[in-house]
């Protein structure tokens, strides 16, 4: 039995493909990268939480961290971007399913993804 958010909102995860550049290195190509929305996630303040953080003596920078929770089988890697409240966040970490030990209940497939802005 999996659990499914009724008012959950819709979260996207974006995929990039690999290209090269010049120098023959590879990067993501995020301009013609493909979309899939997700209906009935749920998003909760990550572990970190946020806040401003010193980078430089010149620089702050503003990180924000989010927990996704998204229905079982859920196609994200650590590799994409989720696309949440119209901001882009980057996966950290590899996505994983969430089962209750106890009753075998699939809660979904939790994301961590974070944000920095600054």
């Amino acid at each position: 039995m999996a659990v499914t958010f009724p008012a959950g909102e819709t979260v996207t995860v974006v995929r990039a493909g690999l290209i090269g550049d010049d120098y023959g290195n590879e990067a993501r190509d995020w301009a013609t990268a493909a979309t899939t929305p997700y209906d009935g996630c749920a998003v909760a303040q990550g572990a970190k939480g946020g806040g401003t953080e010193t980078l430089t003596g010149d620089r702050n920078a503003v990180v924000s961290d989010l927990m996704v929770f998204m229905p079982s089988g859920a196609d994200v890697t650590a590799a994409d971007r989720l696309e949440v409240r119209g901001r882009s966040y980057e996966v950290t970490g590899e996505p994983f399913d969430w089962v209750n030990p106890f009753t075998a209940t699939a809660f979904g497939t939790v994301v961590y993804c974070n944000r920095v802005e600054g």
